[in-house]
């Protein structure tokens, strides 16, 4: 979002794909004549229209225009009342998975990667789903009170054994790509080895590095 604003008044016209809670973030508290301009569609006068919002709907595949991609959203968990989304993003049968900030269900007490999951199961059965980009914010030092919608290894592995169990046990054919690590000193060191001891299912489980292209099979 820092991005988009700083860039806002020498952008070129595009949309804004999300959820409408998000959408409504977004219209009420960056793209307002409150506190910026307003860039988008909707909300205060004047609309200056340069983004155009687009309403996603939970577990429906909408095509976007004139890339040749689909798009799946699932709501996932994060600090209430804030929704966090997940995008299964397909170019004809192949899939990639991100997932934005994350709560573990047994934590947030919650059905959503639950759903997610039982979603995606086929596509790694089928091997269309080539990589799934997942947070950890943590490592497991940090107790589940103060986690606020996030991952550490434990649970990342908790998840991932559930989505194994449910796609045939063959999640090891789609690379895990472990996102959102929290700059702290000792965080990435820590969250690494923490992964790497969890990883009892031989996990293809990999750490995305700035300007380096990531190319999947």
């Amino acid at each position: 979002m820092a991005g988009l604003i700083l860039n806002s008044p020498n952008d070129i016209a595009k949309p804004i794909y999300a959820l409408p809670s998000v959408l409504e973030v977004i219209k009420n508290n960056y793209f307002t004549w409150k506190s910026w301009a307003n860039f988008g569609s909707e909300g205060d006068l004047p609309i200056l229209n340069k983004y155009n919002y687009q309403v996603l709907t939970e577990g429906k595949q909408i095509s976007i225009p004139n890339t040749g991609l689909t798009v799946s959203t699932f709501v996932l968990s994060h600090v209430k009342p804030y929704e966090s989304t997940a995008f299964l993003v397909g170019n004809k049968n192949n899939y990639v998975l991100y997932l934005g900030d994350t709560g573990a269900d047994e934590v947030e007490r919650s059905t959503q990667l639950e759903k997610l999951w039982t979603a995606v199961a086929e596509k790694i059965k089928a091997g269309q789903l080539k990589a799934i980009f997942i947070e950890v914010s943590f490592d497991n030092s940090i107790p589940d009170k103060s986690l606020f919608g996030h991952l550490t290894p434990k649970l990342l592995m908790q998840e991932l054994n559930v989505l194994n169990n449910k796609s045939a046990g063959l999640l090891k054919n789609t690379s895990i790509y472990v996102t959102h690590i929290k700059p702290c000193t000792t965080c990435e060191i820590n969250i690494k080895k923490e992964i790497a001891a969890g990883n009892t299912l031989g996990l293809s489980i990999l750490y995305p590095e700035q300007g380096k292209p990531i190319v999947l099979k």
